[in-house]
């Protein structure tokens, strides 16, 4: 009797600190920088009702402030895919558009937007002529788009549970890894493989991270902190405890290789090459720095930390730089030497 009463009560509590932290989570200012895409030279900053900061990464000043295309009023997540910059409107009624990057300083509307269905923690991912919004807590929806960047008519929905509050497509648009609220206090990665004809979504497998949730560094209405990032057969996750390496080599069978509780809690991760970057929120906000051995695994090497009292927003990676959006503050650029060494013991 005494153990089912300390599960009833671990499990209760567990309940209650999600309610609590879903309903106190952070929203982003109108105007903060919140995502970053990153193509050709150029980064791509969410603006919110600004629209499109377009930051040239050579002189790493602003070129352009692009505002939303009508009838979006605001940006909150951005992807690139075939020389198209995917645009997020992640508020209800909730917009998907495109910008065309023949002229990377200028991103032009293609004209070509379409409403889609948001909750909080919305984002979008494009790749290989289809792209996704994970909805949030409303459906996840699938289409394709051709080389003018225009959509087309069909649509494909899903629903993995409470909610999907991000979705990263891999680079050949044939799989993607879905954040994933299954119910309560339960979240999880689902890998899904993308169809085309019919267009559809097929769920493979899952895996639950106990340590996922409303942890620091998240914000509505679209950064939730359970990222991931595709780098050949590995995910890197990172969520509130640390970064996660998963093996989907079988993707009905993912299986997680190993774990790094360093950055804990994690809330944003970027694959350049070898190396990887993984945010650190909290009160002692930092990026952290691996190198990737020929397997994936990442060793650590680096650390740059920042100032007491900042709010990383997302984080890119150009060359050996990254980038780095911290909300009102805008963003900045780090070189590699402001990271301090860092070693596996």
């Amino acid at each position: 009797m005494a153990m089912i009463l300390g599960l009833v009560a671990l499990l209760g509590h567990r309940w209650l600190a999600l309610g609590w932290d879903a309903f106190h989570y952070p929203t982003a200012a109108p105007s903060a920088r919140t995502q970053i895409a990153v193509a050709g030279g150029r980064a791509y900053v969410a603006a919110g009702v600004d629209g499109i900061e377009v930051v040239d990464l050579a002189t790493q000043k602003r070129r352009l402030v692009v505002p939303p295309q009508a009838p979006a009023d605001r940006i909150d997540d951005l992807s690139i895919a075939g020389g198209w910059l995917f645009a997020l409107d992640a508020t209800p009624p909730g917009y998907l558009m495109t910008y065309s990057l023949s002229d990377p300083d200028r991103p032009s509307p293609s004209g070509s937007i379409v409403p889609v269905p948001v909750g909080p923690f919305s984002g979008v991912s494009a790749a290989a002529g289809v792209v996704a919004v994970s909805g949030g807590t409303s459906q996840l929806t699938l289409r394709e788009y051709d080389r003018d960047g225009r959509f087309g008519t069909e649509t494909a929905t899903a629903d993995f549970g409470r909610g999907q509050p991000d979705i990263a497509v891999r680079a050949d648009g044939r799989l993607a890894a879905v954040s994933t609220h299954i119910y309560g206090p339960e979240f999880a990665i689902t890998f899904v493989e993308i169809r085309r004809r019919p267009l559809g979504l097929q769920t493979l497998g899952q895996l639950r991270l106990k340590d996922a949730g409303f942890t620091a560094g998240g914000f509505k209405p679209a950064h939730f902190p359970l990222v991931a990032a595709w780098h050949g057969n590995r995910i890197y996750v990172a969520e509130g405890g640390g970064l996660d390496i998963i093996d989907i080599s079988d993707p009905q069978r993912p299986r997680l290789l190993a774990r790094d509780r360093r950055p804990r809690p994690a809330m944003d991760v970027a694959v350049s090459g070898d190396e990887l970057d993984v945010v650190r929120a909290g009160s002692r906000p930092a990026v952290l720095r691996y190198r990737l051995d020929p397997s994936g695994l990442p060793a650590p090497i680096g650390i740059w930390s920042l100032p007491a009292g900042a709010r990383p927003a997302a984080i890119a990676r150009f060359g050996a730089g990254l980038l780095i959006s911290e909300h009102e503050r805008g963003w900045q650029a780090v070189p590699p030497e402001k990271f301090s060494p860092l070693h596996s013991n």
